[in-house]
Protein backbone atom coordinates (compact mmCIF):
# COMPACT_ATOMS: atom_id res chain seq x y z
CA UNK A 1 0.00 0.00 0.00
CA UNK A 2 1.77 3.49 -1.00
CA UNK A 3 0.62 6.48 1.45
CA UNK A 4 1.37 9.84 -0.46
CA UNK A 5 2.67 12.35 2.59
CA UNK A 6 4.17 16.10 1.81
CA UNK A 7 7.61 14.55 1.04
CA UNK A 8 6.65 12.25 -1.65
CA UNK A 9 8.19 13.03 -5.29
CA UNK A 10 4.70 12.83 -6.81
CA UNK A 11 3.77 15.36 -4.19
CA UNK A 12 6.72 17.62 -5.04
CA UNK A 13 6.15 17.28 -9.29
CA UNK A 14 2.80 18.72 -8.58
CA UNK A 15 4.14 22.22 -6.69
CA UNK A 16 6.83 23.03 -8.71
CA UNK A 17 6.55 26.44 -10.78
CA UNK A 18 5.19 26.88 -14.23
CA UNK A 19 5.02 23.22 -15.00
CA UNK A 20 8.65 22.44 -14.31
CA UNK A 21 8.91 19.03 -12.12
CA UNK A 22 11.66 18.03 -10.18
CA UNK A 23 12.85 15.45 -12.97
CA UNK A 24 13.73 18.39 -15.12
CA UNK A 25 15.92 20.27 -12.85
CA UNK A 26 13.27 22.88 -10.80
CA UNK A 27 13.50 26.46 -11.45
CA UNK A 28 14.83 27.83 -14.60
CA UNK A 29 17.07 30.09 -13.26
CA UNK A 30 18.18 31.65 -16.27
CA UNK A 31 15.34 33.81 -16.89
CA UNK A 32 15.02 34.90 -13.49
CA UNK A 33 15.56 38.90 -13.26
CA UNK A 34 18.25 40.22 -10.52
CA UNK A 35 17.23 43.12 -8.16
CA UNK A 36 19.76 45.50 -9.03
CA UNK A 37 22.07 46.39 -5.73
CA UNK A 38 22.00 50.04 -4.57
CA UNK A 39 25.21 52.36 -4.60
CA UNK A 40 27.04 51.59 -1.65
CA UNK A 41 26.79 54.21 1.52
CA UNK A 42 29.24 56.29 2.81
CA UNK A 43 31.53 54.91 5.32
CA UNK A 44 34.52 57.01 7.00
CA UNK A 45 36.25 54.28 8.34
CA UNK A 46 38.47 55.59 11.61
CA UNK A 47 41.93 54.97 12.20
CA UNK A 48 42.41 52.53 15.18
CA UNK A 49 44.19 55.26 17.18
CA UNK A 50 41.28 57.25 17.02
CA UNK A 51 39.25 57.19 20.13
CA UNK A 52 35.55 56.37 21.20
CA UNK A 53 34.62 59.62 21.62
CA UNK A 54 36.14 61.19 19.18
CA UNK A 55 35.79 58.49 16.56
CA UNK A 56 31.37 59.09 17.24
CA UNK A 57 32.17 62.94 16.82
CA UNK A 58 33.87 62.98 13.50
CA UNK A 59 32.36 62.01 10.44
CA UNK A 60 29.46 64.35 10.83
CA UNK A 61 28.13 64.16 14.70
CA UNK A 62 26.84 61.72 17.13
CA UNK A 63 23.10 61.76 14.93
CA UNK A 64 25.32 61.30 12.09
CA UNK A 65 27.12 58.74 12.97
CA UNK A 66 24.36 56.68 15.10
CA UNK A 67 21.22 56.75 11.96
CA UNK A 68 23.42 57.06 9.11
CA UNK A 69 26.31 54.27 10.28
CA UNK A 70 28.91 56.68 8.82
CA UNK A 71 31.92 55.10 10.26
CA UNK A 72 32.53 52.21 12.45
CA UNK A 73 31.15 53.72 16.03
CA UNK A 74 28.04 53.55 15.26
CA UNK A 75 26.38 50.83 17.53
CA UNK A 76 28.39 52.77 20.18
CA UNK A 77 26.63 56.56 19.32
CA UNK A 78 23.46 54.47 19.25
CA UNK A 79 23.89 53.37 23.06
CA UNK A 80 25.21 57.10 24.09
CA UNK A 81 22.34 58.33 22.72
CA UNK A 82 20.03 55.93 24.02
CA UNK A 83 21.94 56.97 27.46
CA UNK A 84 21.26 60.43 27.01
CA UNK A 85 17.32 60.17 25.79
CA UNK A 86 16.67 57.72 29.22
CA UNK A 87 18.07 60.51 31.08
CA UNK A 88 15.96 63.17 29.54
CA UNK A 89 12.79 61.26 29.88
CA UNK A 90 13.55 60.30 33.46
CA UNK A 91 14.44 63.74 34.20
CA UNK A 92 11.08 65.06 32.77
CA UNK A 93 9.06 62.19 34.97
CA UNK A 94 10.90 62.98 38.08
CA UNK A 95 9.97 66.93 37.52
CA UNK A 96 6.43 66.06 36.58
CA UNK A 97 6.52 63.63 39.97
CA UNK A 98 7.16 66.76 42.29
Amino acid sequence: MYLRNGYTHYHLSQTMAKGKSSEEGGFDLDNLERIPRRPEPFFDEQDESVGLVRGMMSSGGIFQVAFLDTNQYGPHAMIVMLFAFAAVTGSILYLLSL
